[in-house]
């Protein structure tokens, strides 16, 4: 995938030293026919070769096959598969040799094509909120009820003039009443449009959630440290080990998770600061049951197995979740999203990733692996997943028992999945293997722009 790369900045590295194949080769102690392979990369060159080419070239290794390389190739190919360009016949194959001759432009395409992507991204966005926000739903029913009241008075006063002055008393006081609510739900509609514009401000209490734990990137250092000098076995209570986590989380840590919501500007309603510390507790829960100094270097000794993980520190899939989600940003660490879903296709808990467009209001595309895995419980499902955007991501989904089960009680099941992008992927043992076909997906049917879809439920907003 590579190798286009390498060749090609090879050959434009030597013409511009004013070096011949032939040279170069002998320098190499390799015959010319084969660098010519290499340079219109037929052939591979790794390891002790490439770093003696990089030498005679006065180059640094990275600078011959680079990691920002890699990531421009990868963009450069999502490019490609961007529906709107399916009639161009791009040339997929060639998007390595596109950057080793034309690195400037191939990132100025890329820049681009990323600033397109944010903006369709925040279009879409927007237009979910708009769509399936409660909020605006209710406002907007509140509204027109008291319109309706208002309609009615009027009409009686007009159509009934001779009706008694008490009466017509009552009717103008229920007229005065209505237009009262009616200002300040219109008021509220007018805050709630003038958050649209600004991009520091939140729009509803689950979006306040979000954008705390978003701009924190779902880690609290100040509960992880806090956790840490705890310790989960410091507390004797015989009980299940998740019950003495909450328990702990809610007593020891509970004055610390007040204290943080307390700071949080963007926690504007009752409302967002209730769902706010509920989240929050959970997090200190899951902290008192994986410590993050133990659990980051076994995650990686195991490949991010979510189930192996779950093994190796008793945890149920939920936790195991909620921890990878929290690990550090650091280079060679793989940055996870996260959603659960009941059958009903509710989406109960959301932490996207960058690039990753998802509703908030409304139920996923049905293509995704989230709702398919409650056809086999309790098994890892792996989809690699191809957006309207170019965007691909690899999702993994498990479907798990939830609530009380017993010999004839219905069972019911919610599902987790983590989101990682197909880059991030190839740091764990879920990397995107190429006989594994791309599926295409969509955000949801509403703010999908795949009008051909067979699985479509509902027209598109720009439709």
């Amino acid at each position: 995938m590579t190798r286009p790369i390498v060749g090609t900045r090879i050959r434009e590295h030597r013409r511009s030293l004013g070096l011949t194949q032939v040279e170069l080769a002998r320098r190499l102690d390799i015959s010319p026919s084969y660098l010519n392979l290499i340079e219109h990369n037929k052939r591979g060159i790794a390891g002790t070769l490439l770093r003696r080419t990089a030498e005679e070239l006065k180059l640094d290794l990275e600078q011959l096959d680079g990691a920002a390389e890699h990531r421009l190739l990868d963009l450069l190919q999502e490019i490609a598969h961007a529906p709107e360009l399916s009639a161009m016949s791009i040339e997929e194959e060639s998007a390595g040799e596109f950057i080793g001759r034309y690195p400037g432009w191939a990132r100025a395409l890329a820049a681009l094509a990323r600033s397109e992507r944010e903006a369709n991204a925040a279009a879409r966005a927007l237009a979910d909120r708009l769509n399936h926000d409660p909020f605006l739903g209710d406002a907007v029913h509140r509204m027109l009820t008291r319109i309706a009241a208002i309609r009615s008075a009027a009409e009686i006063l007009t159509d009934f003039p001779d009706i008694p002055a008490e009466r017509r008393d009552r009717f103008h006081q229920i007229i005065n009443d209505e237009s009262q609510v009616l200002t300040e739900i219109g008021e509220a509609l007018a805050a709630y449009f003038d958050k649209l514009d600004q991009t520091d401000r939140t729009l509803t209490p689950l979006d306040e959630v979000d954008a705390l734990f978003e701009a924190r990137e779902n880690r609290f250092d100040e509960i992880e440290v806090t956790a840490r000098s705890i310790g989960l076995e410091s507390d004797p209570a015989p009980a299940p080990r998740r019950a003495k986590a909450r328990a702990l989380a809610e007593t020891r840590l509970g004055p610390l998770v007040d204290s943080i919501v307390a700071e949080q500007e963007v926690l504007e309603t009752v409302s967002a600061r209730s769902r706010a510390r509920k989240a929050l507790v959970s997090y200190a829960a899951a902290a008192l049951l994986a410590p993050m100094e133990a659990f980051r270097p076994r995650a990686a000794e195991l490949g991010y197995d979510i189930e192996a993980l779950a093994d190796a520190f008793s945890l149920d899939m939920e936790t195991v979740c909620s921890r990878l989600t929290a690990l550090p940003r650091d280079e060679g660490t793989p940055r996870f999203g996260y959603f659960r879903a009941n059958a009903a296709g509710t989406i109960l808990e959301m932490q996207s990733l960058p690039g990753l467009v998802a509703p908030r209001y409304a139920s996923a595309c049905p293509l995704w692996v989230l709702y398919r895995a409650q056809q086999s419980p309790e098994a890892v499902i792996r989809q690699r997943a191809l957006f309207p955007s170019g965007a691909r991501f690899v999702f993994l989904a498990r479907a798990r028992s939830t609530g009380v089960t017993g010999f004839g009680k219905p069972r019911h099941y919610v599902t987790d999945m983590l989101a990682l992008s197909e880059e991030d992927a190839r740091l764990t043992i879920y990397a995107p293997d190429p006989g594994v076909p791309v599926e295409e997906v969509g955000p949801a049917c509403r703010i999908c722009p795949r009008k051909s879809c067979q699985h479509r439920a509902d027209d598109p907003f720009t439709a």
